[in-house]
This record gives C-alpha cells, structure tokens and sequence, in this order.
C-alpha cells in the first residue's frame, strides 16, 4: 500500500476505531453486530471482534445488506437491532472498515 503524508492534522472528530482486532478475520465468518446509525448510503454497525471482545464501526453499504434494491436503508433496518455480518475488508490506515449482510 502507499502511504500518503501530509503535514497538517486532519480534523477528526473521534479517534479511527484499532481494527487490528479485524483484520485477520475470514470474510466467510459471520459476527453479530449492531445497528448504531442509518445514514442514506447504508448502515454503520458496531461488532465486536471474536477473539478479545474488541468492538468497533463498520459500514454496510446500502448494496450490501440484502439481494435486491433498498430504497430506504431506515426501511430495512432499526437502530439497536442486531444484525449478522461479515467484514470484507479492512483499511488500517483509515481506520474503516466495510462489513455485508449479505452471503458471499
């Protein structure tokens, strides 16, 4: 990966989750999450990593929580409801990581 240095600080207004606890996850193992906001273009879950009970956010994208078109991401799913999820990828650098309901 490249890396990209700029000298001034990005404001950030809350530290980038550690995804370590993540990143060596199989992307076929489904981890229990919860729903803790539902902003246009998906849902941003919180789950918690199997070994160590780290938690952190990860985004469903609105294409990734069901086979077929969501219209409404609030549609589909509640805030606090607990949602199966899988982590397809982890970006440490951003701190971000994407998550998807639906089966590979």
């Amino acid at each position: 990966g490249k890396m990209s240095l700029s000298m001034k600080e990005e404001y950030q207004p809350r530290e980038p989750d550690d995804l370590s606890a993540f990143e060596g996850i199989p992307s076929d193992q489904w981890l229990t999450g919860k729903v803790v906001s539902t902003p246009k273009f998906g849902a941003f879950v919180e789950v918690t990593a199997p070994k160590g009970g780290a938690t952190a956010q990860g985004l469903v994208h609105i294409t990734q929580i069901q086979d077929g078109f969501v219209e409404s991401v609030a549609d589909v799913l509640q805030m606090g409801q607990e949602v199966q999820v899988r982590v397809t990828s982890v970006d440490m650098g951003a701190g971000k990581m994407s998550l998807s309901m639906k089966e590979e």
